[in-house]
């Protein structure tokens, strides 16, 4: 006979072995209650709570990868280069865009040959969380970037990216410095 202690009581394991001899009588004489209990286990870890949640009745569309989304490119030559990405949701539900990170958009100027000389990205750094943005319906969202564009000549190509998972949008438009 083993003897467990804690500070206030002393256990017999002599006494759980009879309990377990009559466990095992039990279970030899009904031999599909073993079955059953797993059957019935399993069929509870696979069930939900036991009742069908209606569908959302949010007026929000994120599923529909086209959307009701019209966009534009609009360039600024001044001192420098502005760049302003125009997302408008013309559809009658408010559309919500995910975003895997801090970066919603990004801007890239290619020069005549195709080649990249300028991203807006390039050397910011951005969160690592996942965000959204909502623009409700006949709404706008507006991304705006600058490029200085110092010694820059010739004829670009700006390109507007809009890092959305569910929306994603691209416009170009070209310009050129003198």
């Amino acid at each position: 006979m083993v003897l467990i202690s804690s500070p206030s009581t002393f256990v017999t394991l002599a006494g759980l072995e009879g309990a377990s001899a009559l466990a095992t009588r039990f279970l030899m004489r009904n031999p599909l209650v073993i079955p059953l209990l797993v059957a019935a286990s399993v069929a509870f870890a696979s069930s939900s709570s036991g009742h069908k949640q209606p569908p959302p009745t949010n007026p929000i569309d994120s599923a529909h990868p086209g959307g009701a989304l019209e966009s534009s490119l609009a360039v600024k030559v001044t001192d420098g280069v502005r760049f302003t990405l125009n997302v408008r949701n013309t559809g009658p539900r408010m559309i919500e865009l995910r975003f895997p990170n801090g970066m919603t958009h990004d801007f890239y100027v290619l020069d005549e040959s195709g080649t990249e000389v300028w991203r807006s990205s390039t050397g910011r750094m951005f969160t690592q969380a996942l965000q959204n943005k909502l623009i409700k319906s006949k709404d706008n969202a507006v991304f705006v970037d600058n490029w200085d564009a110092a010694n820059a000549h010739g004829k670009f190509t700006a390109v507007a990216v809009l890092a959305s998972v569910n929306h994603p949008v691209e416009e170009r438009a070209e310009f050129a410095l003198r």
